[in-house]
């Protein structure tokens, strides 16, 4: 079978798409924003996967899922999975439905999917027929097998993945999406794109403000200190 592969990453605030071609890779710049809305519709144009449920198995889609919310909320997690060369079609898919159901609307986690080394080392999200070896933290799935496989490897969660990973069960990733998204449009709205899709603390407090009793959620005392200044930069701007 010959290679194949594609990528997507941000330089600077641009998107780029690459595939390869042959054994070279080509890239192109995105009119798509990979941010907030349509991005999972010009993702699917892209890889030409529409169709939902590219894994039959409904539990481990569903912790999958829930593996990528919490590997969105912080720039040093992340997901690997391994695949065989003959999985295209499913890592096409796999990734379509991850933007679709698993993606706070504002968090982009740049990909790539294929048989070789992508173009840009160090991306979150990776489908690849040979996996980088050595420790990480996130999360890791193996479609090789004759039923997939999922082991979580999040040893380091702050405030964020701890409080999204304590809601999950009782409320479900969609209801849980919904509350999340509508506190980052408030956020978006006065701190611009870039800073609500960082600050997901921020995002946090705001939608725990808005949804349920106050200190519940553990925080440490260095998070507290950074959420207070960013509470105070979002309450200026109001």
């Amino acid at each position: 079978m010959s290679s194949w592969g594609f990528c997507c990453c941000e330089h600077g605030e641009q998107a780029v798409f690459g595939r390869m071609r042959g054994e070279a890779w080509e890239e192109m710049p995105l009119a798509a924003d990979m941010r907030g809305d349509g991005r999972a519709q010009a993702l699917e144009a892209l890889l030409g996967q529409a169709q939902a449920g590219p894994v039959r198995d409904a539990v481990f889609l569903e912790a999958l899922r829930d593996a990528v919310l919490l590997a969105s909320l912080d720039d040093t997690s992340c997901l690997r999975c391994k695949i065989r060369a003959d999985q295209q079609n499913l890592a096409g898919a796999v990734l379509c439905d991850l933007y679709r159901n698993s993606l706070p609307r504002l968090q982009f986690l740049p990909f790539a999917a294929g048989t070789g080394a992508p173009p840009v080392p160090g991306l979150p999200l990776l489908l690849l027929t040979d996996l980088p070896e050595g420790n990480f933290e996130g999360a890791y799935a193996d479609f090789t097998t004759s039923q997939p496989m999922l082991r979580l490897q999040f040893h380091r969660l702050n405030f964020a993945q701890r409080t999204l990973r304590a809601l999950l069960p009782p409320l479900g990733l969609g209801l849980l999406l919904s509350m999340w998204n509508a506190a980052g449009h408030a956020v978006e709205e006065r701190l611009g794109t870039r800073k609500a899709a960082q600050y997901t603390d921020l995002v946090t407090w705001l939608m725990l403000r808005r949804n349920f009793p106050a200190n519940e959620y553990p925080i440490t005392g260095p998070e507290h200190a950074q959420l207070q200044a960013r509470v105070e930069e979002y309450d200026s701007m109001g």
